[in-house]
């Protein structure tokens, strides 16, 4: 933490009485924000808000000044006592001398009261004021709020307050379609903090060509200007910004490179450099040498051979892909021949193979894994992440054709991600769609021309050949179409979502159904999404009805794909660093804390709800309380024995504990009860169908229908750790974190392996929606996310026992 500052938040602000209502034009504020400033007497309008940061950028408050303002508390006129209090909270702690003397005053008790209430707001809640105005310019959005904030950072009061002015910069950067003026002139300013901070904000909200006009930070006079304009460059996939970190490994200390080097290595992937230690000159140069070799040694073609020596061409490709699919023929003699085929091709069926060997087929991925047995020793290997990450970040000449060739071959999820992720990279340059691109609209291959869609939606002159996707032959292109052109605000995108909840596959369609929740939010049908066609069909009716009722004031930015996965970390710590209370957090993207709920009695379980508020389940008080992001308790329901707790779609509650499973609706009253005699359920949910599944500490996983009849039960190892996490998939496959054997597991419907990753003394592990898995390690304590091949390719290591995570 950085020292407060001693400087004056609201000398000489002409102050509005708290009592007047905020203009009609002026969006609501966070209630809590709106609260905080009131009790402290500011106004919270964007002028008072603008002339409080102007204010404060000035400097400390003259003594004599302060002095004044202590005398004036015990003025009769109750609009200079009002005043007066203001502005000796906005002096701060250089009023704190002064301010003690008056609240010990004996003959004024009124005066002494207002010195109190000053002092409570200086020395419990300087910074929090300062931050909650922040939050408000970002809602009310002021012009000259960009450079009253910028001008006051130098004098931020903490970290806390600075990260919240910067978050609001951002939020107010760009006006009328422009970067604000302030914000680009900040770029030359003699304050390298301005600099500095005008670098980010301008990387994360600028356009294309204000970006450009940071590259000159590269080159700035102070390492961590530097420093923090080649990050935020590199974010946005800038190449010139990787020799400038390389650079920086040997001029900065280890603890200020953390950044870079998890940068770097994650770019870097299976290719990474494995560096050496240490904190002396020689250990920072080798470090840097070491990275500016595997710069240099990325450039040039081989990426794209990496990527051409991997992709057959399309007929080819048809053939070894008929016949591998025929390995899961239910005839065991036509699979005997259809390995016999297979293993006719040699290595070129290995990527195929791979797919089919993580498929959900049990048949077929078993048929599989043998035929990879015989042919893969002599396979090329599965295409590098890093080869793609490289290629979009190099914007290499024939990229995009290359990446489209490849795409149907792309071995899992994750790659084929990757590769989509590159496209959208390369597959545009200067504004106009890459050929290979335009043309992949009507290629003959699904993947192609759904990635092709959400790559060019963007772009308005090919939004109407996009729109043509919308009645493709394919499902899942409609699909991704529809999600592409429902986040550029195109209504006819939502009744084809509608449609596809009785046309794609059941896991699929239940994607599209949170889809459609996330963008109707409260005001969402009360209708389950079953597994069966009628359950299917009403489902879909309830959702066109409500369609047609609110077509017109729905709004279509909750469907941009940028906000259906937000990239937040949600972390429930069982107990912290004090071994006697627990909390619940949030992670940003880059494992920055949003916000934590502290003095917890044993949290287990924690769920995000709409609003800012969180569920949270209490093993210490055997409560489920609802509360918002500070910790107030809006809703309580006591809960014996408390495993974790799910809010239903419907606005039940679900809630698991040792001995039963009940339903409660918003009143508390219980709408169902499951008892279990053995008191071992561990953790569970109630799916979207109205079927519960919950997982025994035996590592029985029961399937009961939604009026608690048992319908089947398979057997995994017995949870290791009890409170471990277990997660059901839609294919009715589980993933669990087996802690003794230091490993996470998946098995199919009927319990076999079908795979696995090492990690430490894992406690309990998440499926996220890209294929990756979300697991909370122990010795050392740690949320890591993993790929399919067991890497880490995200890791927070900031506590002491955290129990389950999982990803909003």
């Amino acid at each position: 933490m950085r020292p407060t500052r001693l400087v004056p938040l609201l000398l000489g602000i002409l102050l509005v009485p708290v009592t007047r209502p905020t203009a009609a034009a002026d969006p609501p504020l966070p209630p809590n924000d709106e609260q905080l400033l009131k009790a402290a007497g500011l106004a919270p309008t964007g002028p008072g808000l603008l002339e409080l940061f102007r204010r404060r950028a000035q400097g400390p408050a003259e003594p004599a000044r302060v002095a004044a303002l202590v005398k004036q508390l015990a003025d009769k006129d109750a609009g200079i006592r009002d005043r007066a209090t203001a502005e000796l909270i906005g002096v701060g702690p250089p009023a704190v001398p002064l301010l003690r003397q008056a609240a010990n005053e004996l003959d004024d008790a009124d005066a002494a009261a207002r010195a109190r209430h000053c002092l409570l707001n200086i020395e419990g809640a300087g910074a929090s004021l300062t931050a909650a105005a922040a939050r408000a310019l970002a809602v009310l959005k002021p012009a000259g709020a960009a450079e009253a904030l910028l001008a006051y950072l130098p004098l931020a009061d903490d970290d806390h307050a600075l990260d919240e002015v910067t978050t609001t910069l951002v939020a107010v950067a760009v006006r009328d379609g422009k970067t604000d003026a302030a914000l680009v002139a900040a770029l030359d300013d003699p304050v390298p903090l301005r600099r500095a901070v005008a670098a980010e904000v301008i990387g994360q909200a600028g356009s294309d060509a204000d970006r450009l006009a940071v590259r000159k930070l590269l080159r700035d006079a102070k390492p961590d200007v530097r420093r923090r304009a080649a990050l935020v460059l590199a974010g946005h996939q800038d190449a010139e910004a990787i020799p400038a970190l390389v650079t920086l490994l040997a001029e900065l200390p280890a603890d200020q490179t953390r950044a870079i080097e998890d940068y770097l290595a994650g770019l870097a992937g299976e290719w990474s450099v494995k560096a050496p230690a240490g904190n002396d000159a020689i250990a920072r140069r080798l470090r840097r040498d070491l990275w500016a070799a595997w710069w240099s040694a990325t450039e040039g073609p081989a990426l794209l051979d990496e990527v051409r020596q991997r992709t057959p061409n399309d007929a080819e490709r048809a053939r070894i892909q008929a016949l591998v699919a025929k390995l899961g023929d239910g005839a065991a003699a036509a699979r005997d021949k259809a390995m016999a085929d297979v293993l006719a091709l040699g290595p070129a069926a290995a990527p195929y193979l791979r797919q089919a060997a993580a498929g959900a087929d049990a048949k077929a991925a078993d048929a599989a894994r043998k035929c990879l047995a015989v042919v893969e020793h002599n396979a090329v290997p599965a295409l590098p992440t890093a080869a793609v990450r490289l290629l979009a970040l190099r914007r290499t000449p024939g990229a995009a054709e290359a990446l489209l060739a490849y795409l149907p071959s792309a071995e899992d999820d994750t790659v084929a991600l990757e590769v989509r992720t590159a496209l959208a990279t390369v597959g545009v340059r200067d504004g106009k769609a890459e050929p290979a691109l335009a043309k992949a609209l009507e290629d003959a291959s699904p993947l192609r021309r759904a990635a092709a869609a959400e790559v060019l939606t963007p772009l308005a002159d090919q939004r109407p050949a996009v729109r043509k996707l919308l009645a493709d032959p394919d499902a899942s292109v409609r699909q991704r179409a529809a999600l592409a052109l429902g986040g550029a605000k195109e209504k006819g995108a939502v009744p084809v979502l509608i449609a596809l909840l009785t046309e794609l596959p059941y896991a699929q369609a239940g994607q599209v159904e949170d889809t459609l929740r996330a963008l109707a939010d409260e005001s969402a049908p009360d209708v389950l999404f079953g597994e069966d066609d009628a359950s299917r069909k009403k489902c879909r009716g309830a959702w066109e009805a409500w369609w047609r009722a609110n077509a017109d004031k729905v709004d279509l930015a909750r469907l941009d794909p940028r906000n259906l996965m937000l990239g937040y970390t949600v972390v429930v710590e069982q107990y912290g660093a004090n071994g006697r209370t627990g909390r619940v957090l949030e992670l940003d993207r880059r494992g920055k804390l949003r916000w934590q709920i502290e003095g917890l009695m044993s949290p287990c379980d924690a769920q995000v709800l709409p609003g800012d508020r969180v569920l949270v389940c209490e093993q210490g008080t055997n409560k489920v309380t609802e509360r918002d992001f500070k910790g107030k308790v809006i809703w309580e329901k006591q809960a014996p024995n408390v495993v974790g707790a799910q809010r239903l779609a419907n606005g039940n509650t679900f809630i698991l504990s040792r001995h039963q499973l009940v339903e409660v609706d918003r009143t508390g009253r219980e709408v169902f009860n499951y008892p279990r005699a053995g008191a071992d359920i561990a953790c569970g949910r109630k799916l979207r169908n109205g079927h519960i599944a919950f997982i025994t500490q035996q590592g029985l996983c029961v399937r009961l229908d939604a009026n608690g009849k048992e319908l089947r039960t398979i057997r995994t190892p017995p949870l290791q750790y009890y409170g471990g996490y277990i997660d059901l998939l839609p294919n009715d496959h589980v993933v669990a974190a087996q802690y003794q054997a230091s490993k996470v597991v998946e098995y199919d419907a009927s319990g076999k392996a079908v795979w696995e990753a090492s990690i430490a003394y894992p406690l309990s592990a998440r499926r996220l929606p890209g294929g990756t898995t979300l697991v909370v390690g122990s010795n050392p304590h740690r949320v890591v996310e993993i790929d399919k091949a067991g890497k880490v390719v995200w890791e927070s290591k900031e506590f002491a026992q955290a129990v389950r995570a999982d990803r909003r």
